[in-house]
């Protein structure tokens, strides 16, 4: 019996939940992303990577013995427009100067949030960054998760999206995803998957 609360379905989730079962689900909201997070004192990342970590953190309360069990297959994936743009300004502010700096220049490339990611969890898995609004890139997020998952080559897959609307504040949501039968054959509501995780 399933403890755990079925979500209802939303972007996050593959639209007809085929083969694919929403572990669970985290949110991280910043209304500015301005200081840099140091739980890893020689680490640069940038400002987003760690709000996406925040929201990761979030998202594996309940299933982090499951998850980290499989660490090794655990994939991620991040849907973001505006992926370490703040560093990559900082780095074209510093280029004139001729004082780049290099961990800073490590952390402006757009897949460092999922590697910060992998690193803080241990996870060994693929890692991949779509560089596209999270209307554009879900869909291909959904696709590529439940051909990982169907396939074998993931055994879960971290699914986050972030964006951030005029005058709203940035907003990280993710959704950890895990291998399972269609929603007819798990006995729920067509559009809905069984949580294993806090929802």
């Amino acid at each position: 019996m399933n403890p755990f609360p079925v979500p209802e379905p939303d972007v996050m989730l593959p639209p007809d939940g085929t083969g694919v079962v929403a572990v669970t689900r985290g949110t991280a909201v910043r209304e500015e992303l301005t200081a840099v997070r140091s739980r890893i004192p020689s680490l640069y990342a940038d400002p987003l990577a760690w709000l996406v970590a925040d929201a990761v953190d979030d998202a594996l309360t309940g299933c982090a013995d499951v998850v980290s069990t499989a660490r090794d297959d655990v994939a991620v994936i991040l849907v973001s427009a505006q992926c370490t743009l703040q560093t990559m300004e900082q780095v074209a502010r510093s280029v004139p100067s001729g004082r780049v700096s290099p961990l800073r220049f490590a952390g402006a490339s757009p897949g460092s949030a999922g590697s910060l990611v992998c690193l803080l969890h241990g996870f060994k898995g693929s890692s991949l960054t779509l560089s596209t609004t999270p209307e554009e890139g879900l869909p291909t997020a959904h696709t590529l998760a439940r051909s990982w998952l169907r396939s074998g080559a993931a055994r879960y897959v971290v699914l986050c999206a972030h964006e951030r609307q005029p005058g709203r504040p940035h907003l990280v949501r993710c959704t950890v995803l895990a291998p399972g039968n269609s929603a007819a054959d798990s006995g729920t509501a067509p559009g809905r998957a069984p949580a294993i995780g806090r929802g």
